[in-house]
């Protein structure tokens, strides 16, 4: 919308431009740098970070890629998102705000585990959600930092546009876009330039990587930064579970051994409440008393139920375990008594 501004000099009335309305705060996402006037219509967000999170859209592109552990920047209706995929192998899996993999070449495929030298074993995956707005209108600068001596800084020294990139392509309206390259590839060394010191998938170091927006007027807005950190592949058992797990190792070597259900690494039982050798979780619980007429010779720990076996004592009339001249007299008080009806 556009105004026109009067000016009263004196005894005149000059016209003097027409004046565009927008939003004219430079912080604004949809910041408009033609706009004189403000209108009111400033749209103003804080970034929001997020890390080991999920993106809103799936990964449309690559087998296998989930939308899960990515660091993501929410910037008001804008989604930003990186994450990093080893290829033919699962997500890798952030700590915090970095991820951890180690040197060592792609393999060949989800059922082939053959390396395929000089291409890397990981993939940088970026994607970007602009909501209602195009690339038309938002700028997106991919940044690359393949130099993996830079451990203190996000260094950036090249980068390139996305958002050029795809209008270039005619995607220029498109408000989506999910891309997955290997860092191997001649497709980075096209965009950083001849002089991009390539990713080397047996060079250990850290990299950095960042997507960054921008509005109508330049200026950045938000930013999704993520760093990598690759290390010499040691191979151990990495399961924290298993009873030779190594602390130091970071490439699973299919070598964990677990403890038998119950037991410790040492083969003791966890729980051996009567100390019977016998872990209480696998005990047979029944009467143990052989005597008794409930004795159960497959029970490994007592139930307390047993019941003692009726023990017959020739003479004892009166029941009291003993054969004593009290029983004599009380055969005799029965002597001569019937037991018919």
């Amino acid at each position: 919308m556009t105004r026109l501004l009067l000016l009263w000099l004196g005894c005149g009335l000059f016209s003097i431009a027409q004046a565009q309305e927008g939003c004219t705060n430079i912080w604004a996402i949809n910041f408009d740098p033609s706009a004189i006037i403000d209108d009111g219509s400033c749209e103003i967000f804080t970034t929001e970070l997020e890390f080991d999170a999920t993106l809103d859209d799936p990964i449309s592109i690559g087998t296998g890629i989930s939308n899960e552990h990515a660091t993501i920047a929410n910037h008001g209706p804008v989604q930003m998102g990186l994450k990093v995929n080893e290829r033919f192998v699962d997500d890798i899996i952030p700590v915090a705000s970095d991820y951890s993999t180690t040197t060592g070449f792609s393999r060949t495929s989800f059922f082939d585990e053959t390396p395929v030298p000089g291409v890397a074993k990981w993939d940088l995956i970026f994607s970007v959600n602009l909501g209602d707005y195009t690339f038309d209108e938002l700028e997106v600068i991919v940044e690359l930092d393949f130099d993996p001596t830079e451990e203190n800084t996000l260094a950036s020294p090249y980068h390139f546009e996305l958002s050029n990139v795809l209008q270039g392509i005619g995607l220029g309206g498109s408000s989506l876009r999910q891309q997955s390259e290997n860092l191997g590839f001649a497709f980075w060394g096209a965009l950083a330039g001849a002089d991009a010191n390539l990713f080397d998938p047996l060079q250990e170091g850290v990299y950095d990587f960042a997507l960054v927006l921008k509005n109508a007027g330049g200026q950045e807005i938000a930013r999704s930064s993520m760093r990598v950190l690759v290390g010499d592949a040691v191979e151990g058992c990495t399961n924290v579970e298993a009873c030779n797990y190594n602390p130091d190792a970071n490439l699973d070597d299919a070598s964990c051994v677990f403890p038998e259900p119950n037991k410790d690494c040492n083969g003791n039982c966890i729980h051996d409440f009567n100390n019977n050798g016998i872990c209480d979780e696998d005990d047979i619980y029944g009467c143990t008393y052989e005597a008794a007429f409930n004795y159960d010779p497959t029970a490994t720990a007592d139930d307390g139920m047993c019941l003692q076996e009726l023990v017959i004592c020739e003479g004892d009339f009166d029941g009291d375990s003993i054969v004593t001249a009290q029983d004599l007299l009380v055969f005799l008080s029965l002597f001569g008594s019937s037991c018919l009806d």
